[in-house]
């Protein structure tokens, strides 16, 4: 397939790469124990990452599913594709979301002391199950980028980089 499908726009674009930068900045910095949270100045980094992270992801949504288009996938690309296409954007959506939405129950049952035990212990749990899916649906998402860019090659991948992958692939047309 050559079809050529139309970029995102530069808005789209950062909102993509700098999700993605904050969303493996998390990953690395990420707690050991709950007890850190005793030190105030690590209790409110972690408040103030999450609150900032929960609120670029609600202005990508707002943006890509209400100004900018949520996909650049080709009209002519299979169900299945088109169905993996918005399982994993949803998923992505509902991972970070549950990751932000439990990091700040986490945040609230170990400030609030009457809390703790239950609450805290299921919000940690619920917390480390998002933690759990999130890089498999990220797997999954660069998977579905790189079959578009090697395999479909329509421009898909494209759409979001830009024109820099063009060197692993147009190697022929350089001659």
């Amino acid at each position: 397939m050559t079809s050529k499908v139309k970029s995102h726009g530069f808005v789209t674009k950062g909102i993509h790469w700098v999700s993605a930068g904050l969303i493996g900045y998390g990953y690395l910095k990420g707690l050991d124990n709950v007890s850190q949270l005793s030190d105030p100045n690590v209790f409110w980094l972690e408040v103030f990452f999450a609150l900032g992270l929960g609120a670029l992801f609600a202005v990508r949504w707002f943006w890509t599913n209400k100004v900018a288009g949520v996909t650049r996938l080709p009209a002519e690309a299979p169900r299945w594709e088109q169905f993996l296409s918005k399982l994993v954007q949803r998923g992505l959506y509902l991972s970070v979301f549950g990751i932000v939405g439990t990091g700040m129950g986490i945040a609230f049952g170990f400030a609030t002391p009457i809390l703790g035990g239950s609450f805290l212990d299921a919000m940690i749990a619920a917390h480390e199950v998002s933690l759990a899916i999130l890089p498999i649906l990220l797997v999954v998402h660069i998977t579905g980028a790189l079959w578009h860019k090697f395999v479909r090659r329509d421009g898909v991948m494209e759409s979001m980089t830009g024109p820099w992958p063009r060197l692993f692939t147009n190697r022929r047309s350089a001659k």
